[in-house]
């Protein structure tokens, strides 16, 4: 369409440059916004990715031990109260529970149902209600844990050796910071050690509980002779025997449910002293002396010269009297 004369040339042409101006304007201003929006996304999402090393390295390792530690202090007192577990299953299982929800067989509450009060506001799962609300509330960071579905396991192994226990947890979660988000799924593993905590074998099998802690002998398997033998029984310290025979004592982690079996890598033995000495005639190593797994460690017990009394009738089976280098004393 032609125009017509040069009044509307004029308005046609400030009618354009009103337009443009309005298009420039908006324009620049949308570039300038979005640049100066650049940096603080990149501070956001390094702080969100600082936040999540911490989570994974630091905060839930933390929050790991700490429940476990409390869990496997829960399980010896309901131990002590209610007798051994029926086997390893048993022991994850319960273990899983109480470390996650603070419940035992299947929902029951320790504290309320057994007076076991280790686990008010210390499960697993509390830890991670307040790691979910601390993130928003600081950091305006969502954090969500998948609650159902966490696996986890206890165990001894070469890699814990027998002076601690390991804990293995798996779990997904998310965390969402708005310009950025991970959705993850970690393993979390901590190494707690045994030494301190009591020896289940000792909480049930006496007519009255003993509470008996794992204290490490500090001699090694060359220097055993009658002399250290004494040492060992009167300041009730365990020892862990390093050769490879089948005679090993069960571990730590065993002693839960009441095995007897041998662990290579983990086995530790005590003697029972003269208080629990009840006159039976078994071989006074403790595991031996709570069961007849010892019964075939040599045709007969040998009474120890300078440790056997008529009071303590300390005894040996042939296997332990030649590991802790005493047969010139046995009789």
């Amino acid at each position: 369409m032609a125009i017509k004369s040069k009044k509307g040339v004029f308005f046609t042409f400030m009618s354009i440059l009103v337009v443009g101006v309005l298009v420039l304007a908006f324009s620049s201003d949308v570039y300038v916004t979005s640049k100066n929006k650049i940096p603080v996304i990149k501070s956001r999402v390094k702080t969100a990715d600082s936040y999540l090393r911490n989570l994974e390295t630091s905060y839930l390792e933390t929050s790991l031990y700490t429940s476990s530690y409390n869990a496997l202090n829960s399980l010896i007192l309901y131990i002590e109260k209610e007798g051994f577990l029926t086997g390893e299953n048993d022991l994850n299982a319960k273990f899983k529970e109480v470390l996650l929800n603070g419940t035992i067989n299947d929902g029951e509450n320790i504290s309320e149902e057994y007076g076991i009060k280790l686990m008010e506001e210390n499960t697993f799962i509390h830890r991670l209600d307040k790691i979910e609300e601390m993130s928003q509330e600081v950091l305006h960071i969502t954090t969500n844990f998948t609650k159902e579905n966490i696996d986890t396991v206890i165990f001894q192994s070469n890699d814990t050796g027998p002076w601690q226990i390991g804990v293995n947890l798996t779990m997904n979660f998310s965390v969402d910071a708005g310009v950025a988000l991970w959705n993850k799924t970690k393993t979390v593993s901590i190494i707690i050690s045994i030494i301190g905590f009591d020896d289940p074998l000792y909480l049930v099998n006496p007519s009255v509980p003993c509470y008996h802690q794992i204290k490490q002998t500090p001699f090694n398997d060359t220097e055993w002779n009658v002399d250290t033998l004494k040492e060992h029984i009167a300041n009730a310290t365990y020892r862990h025997e390093s050769n490879e025979s089948s005679e090993h004592s069960p571990s730590y982690l065993m002693r839960f449910y009441n095995s007897a079996s041998p662990s290579l890598c983990c086995g530790i033995e005590s003697m029972i002293n003269e208080t629990l000495s009840d006159g039976r005639y078994e071989s006074y190593v403790d595991y031996c002396f709570w069961s007849d797994v010892c019964d075939d460690y040599g045709t007969r017990l040998y009474n120890i010269t300078g440790i056997t009394t008529s009071s303590y009738p300390f005894k040996l089976d042939a296997y332990h009297v030649a590991q802790y280098n005493v047969e010139s004393e046995a009789e």
